[in-house]
């Protein structure tokens, strides 16, 4: 069986009506304007594809500059003369387009005797993180691991999430980032403008060349020091090969792949950084008890060294369009050593007229860090509410109600942001910031009053509330008396 990503249906796309659709590569970036993005997927699986599709744009177009990008948004489209002759000049070095190609699958380890062995075959399962696999159950879903069935298009979509997305343990090493990072995508008015923000310039130093045309031989565990731009996107920390069955795919070869050792020397157009107590920049990763837009301040406040690649140069590319509004998609995954706790997507609305302001971007990150200071008084409080002092009873419901003190915070957060942009001075950014830290502190007294509702229905429960009320007071008083 041939299945070829550039014609076959494979991607899930969504047009500006709302109507579904699936589609092969030619087809997507031929209608890539009149669509809306990507539809139907994980996070994980979407991200994957995502990042497949930038890296393919790249090698293709080469972007020198961000005025290459611009002058690219301002045709409207994709030159498909361009895409088709990237993908003749493939061909011509030997690349296939095929998955299950004998000698070349698209995007996969090559046959090889001395690595495709019994012991390295696996479940398909492997590439789907919904199914049940290995130790990792999955509720309303009793599919045996080896029951597990993919068609080539799951799979292929499974196979980059499983790159992109694995951790280090048993099954091989983490990717370029370590453990998965939170990933930030530009959201453009439709998919064309998406995957035009999503490339980055490419240099003649380190542009390198994408897996799919690499000659390198993927040897299990080789430590890898350094890595280029295009190759390293699609880094094979895996060793996977598709194993096609009356056209469909039950089980693969996987098996650890290039083991990157070179973190420092790496820096991922579409990852955001923090400086760790030793000063030193490392990606941000994601919680599972914390929401991905909470990630706004630590990124806002050091816009120019800490944002990913991309963002600051869609920064860039909306002030010269005379757009401030810069709406940010986030992709990630919770991990724990190789388990996945939690799959996140989000969204985060920047506003380039904040991130030019190094004092407006501190004021982001000051009001964020004051909302987290008060979910963490909060937490507490919220189980002295629940429980007696010292039980270990209310931890899981007090952190579901701190999910709820978020919630309300962000809608919140970005009418604060629409009025930090319109202020002038340090005194009227002053007042903003005084008058976001009573909001914050209504919604935390709101929260406490619906969970003592609950909770306290006995004079003892409203006892301990009262006190747990008393010990609160003082704390948000330091909070504010700290924070003058």
């Amino acid at each position: 069986m041939m299945f070829d990503v550039g014609t076959d249906p494979w991607i899930p796309a969504r047009t500006l009506q709302g109507e579904s659709r699936i589609v092969g590569i030619l087809d997507l970036l031929k209608q890539a304007h009149e669509l809306e993005g990507l539809d139907g997927m994980d996070p994980m699986v979407e991200y994957g594809v995502y990042r497949f599709l930038t890296v393919f744009l790249m090698a293709s177009y080469c972007p020198e500059d961000n005025e290459t990008k611009e002058e690219l948004l301002s045709d409207g489209c994709f030159d498909m003369e361009i895409i088709c002759s990237y993908m003749e000049k493939c061909k011509e070095k030997g690349v296939s387009f095929d998955i299950f190609d004998s000698k070349h699958p698209f995007l996969q380890a090559e046959p090889n005797v001395k690595y495709d062995l019994d012991k390295n075959i696996k479940s398909a399962a492997e590439l789907d993180n919904t199914k049940a696999s290995g130790n990792n159950s999955i509720h309303f879903d009793h599919t045996l691991e080896n029951d597990a069935v993919l068609t080539p298009a799951e799979a292929f979509r499974g196979l980059l999430a499983a790159q992109i997305f694995c951790t280090a343990g048993l099954k091989g090493p983490s990717n370029v980032n370590g453990a998965p990072p939170l990933f930030f995508l530009p959201k453009g008015k439709n998919l064309f403008e998406t995957l035009v923000l999503a490339m980055v310039p490419l240099h003649e130093t380190n542009a390198g060349e994408p897996l799919w045309e690499s000659k390198t031989i993927i040897v299990p565990k080789q430590e890898v020091a350094k890595t280029s731009q295009l190759y390293g996107m699609l880094f094979p920390s895996r060793r996977i090969r598709l194993i096609e069955e009356n056209g469909l795919v039950k089980q693969i070869y996987y098996q650890p792949g290039l083991h990157f050792t070179g973190f420092n020397g790496w820096s991922d157009p579409h990852v955001a950084y923090r400086l760790n107590k030793d000063g030193i920049p490392v990606s941000i990763k994601p919680s599972q008890d914390k929401e991905p837009w909470r990630n706004i301040g630590t990124m806002t406040e050091n816009f120019r060294e800490m944002a990913p690649l991309v963002i600051r140069e869609f920064s860039e590319i909306q002030e010269n369009r005379d757009l401030s509004e810069m709406p940010v998609m986030l992709f990630g995954v919770a991990t724990s050593n190789a388990s996945y706790l939690d799959v996140q997507r989000g969204m985060i609305r920047l506003d380039s007229n904040i991130v030019d302001s190094p004092e407006k971007g501190r004021c982001v990150g000051i009001a964020m860090t004051f909302s987290e200071d008060i979910a963490s008084v909060l937490r507490r409080g919220l189980r002295n509410v629940i429980s007696a002092e010292n039980s270990d009873r209310g931890t899981n419901e007090a952190q579901r109600f701190i999910h709820k003190f978020f919630s309300i915070c962000e809608g919140e957060f970005y009418e604060y942001c629409q009025q930090l942009v319109n202020t002038n001075s340090n005194e009227e950014r002053q007042v903003l910031q005084i008058a976001w830290q009573k909001k914050i502190q209504k919604i935390a007294w709101q929260i406490i009053d619906m969970v003592r509702n609950i909770y306290c229905q006995q004079a003892k429960d409203l006892m301990r509330a009262e006190k747990a009320n008393g010990w609160m007071d003082s704390m948000i008083y330091k909070l504010i008396k700290g924070g003058k």
